[in-house]
């Protein structure tokens, strides 16, 4: 791990520190996601995650820079929203301390820019929430509920916008022209947070705050499915619909039309067969059987040797004929 270490030479200074408004009460074995906000100036600085038992920040040490991983500290820069998040997993009590959100700006003469967070870590905390990530659609709602000790059952209770450090109290306050907060306190363990009427701008980070401590929750907002688009997408099903219609007539249309040109050729290379074809020429006969005894006998010796009387035998006359075919 590298350590900073900044000394100031030829300008006498004294840093008057003073104990963050941020502390976070954490619980020993779990994981932290915590927002540190920069100047949109300082985009193309590096930032880094600091940390001194002693409060010290001269004398910090260095646990993770952006968009690396250290042991159990993960610091993701997102410059378009001048935000960077550090990620601490398996907190252990040797874990508090004093913390900083620092961008380094590089001049011996100009201190970094940082934010101070004070780690209190044990087995129960006194600030939680239920869910440190929740998801909300937009035009809808969504609710967060803020577990407190019962030493702050008297203390104020407030939902603050960490990008801009507003913060609502307990009742209810329109944020603008369609959403509101509504913060409900029960006196004994909890307070809720309901926020409705959400917008994208609404997305972000937000911190449960009583008394000294706050924890952060994140907000994200998806897409909602609006009147307009709603409409937009029936309008579209029923072009399609008409669409295939049409295109259906279409070819049922071009079939029959098909059809018919092909009977009017037919009868123009057959007149007058009315579009029958042409019938060949069958040959027909006629078989008459004749079994007169008299008639066997009055034929020659020879046919009756091979004939004999006794035995009846049928004779037929067999006789062809033509039958026209009828148009």
């Amino acid at each position: 791990m590298r350590y900073h270490l900044l000394f100031i030479f030829f300008i006498p200074r004294t840093v008057s520190w003073t104990w963050s408004e941020k502390q976070l009460s954490l619980q020993t074995g779990s994981s932290v996601t915590i927002p540190c906000h920069y100047d949109i100036k300082y985009i193309q600085h590096k930032k880094y995650w600091c940390y001194n038992a002693g409060g010290a920040f001269n004398y910090c040490k260095i646990l993770a820079y952006e968009n690396t991983t250290e042991d159990r500290v993960t610091v993701t820069d997102y410059p378009a929203q001048s935000l960077f998040t550090v990620t601490m997993r398996d907190l252990q009590s040797g874990d508090t301390g004093m913390y900083w959100c620092a961008v380094e700006i590089g001049g011996l003469t100009e201190l970094d820019d940082k934010t101070d967070l004070y780690l209190t870590v044990q087995s129960d905390p006194d600030l939680s929430v239920l869910e440190s990530s929740v998801s909300g659609q937009e035009g809808g709602s969504v609710s967060v509920q803020c577990l407190y000790s019962a030493g702050y059952q008297n203390e104020q209770k407030w939902w603050c916008r960490s990008k801009d450090q507003r913060c609502y109290t307990v009742g209810r306050t329109d944020t603008s022209q369609n959403s509101a907060v509504q913060i409900s306190d029960d006196g004994r363990s909890s307070f809720s947070v309901e926020m409705s009427g959400l917008q994208k701008s609404d997305a972000g980070w937000y911190w449960c705050k009583t008394g000294d401590l706050q924890v952060p929750v994140h907000l994200s907002i998806t897409q909602g499915h609006s009147v307009h688009s709603i409409m937009a997408a029936c309008l579209t099903v029923l072009l399609l619909l008409m669409l295939l219609a049409g295109v259906g007539f279409w070819i049922r249309r071009k079939r029959r039309t098909t059809t018919e040109e092909k009977q009017t050729e037919i009868r123009k290379k057959n007149p007058g067969q009315d579009g029958h074809t042409e019938t060949k020429d069958l040959s027909y006969s006629t078989v008459i059987f004749n079994t007169d005894k008299k008639k066997i006998n009055q034929r020659s010796p020879e046919i009756q040797t091979c004939f004999p009387s006794e035995d009846p035998v049928t004779y037929s006359t067999l006789s062809t004929m033509k039958r026209r075919t009828e148009l």
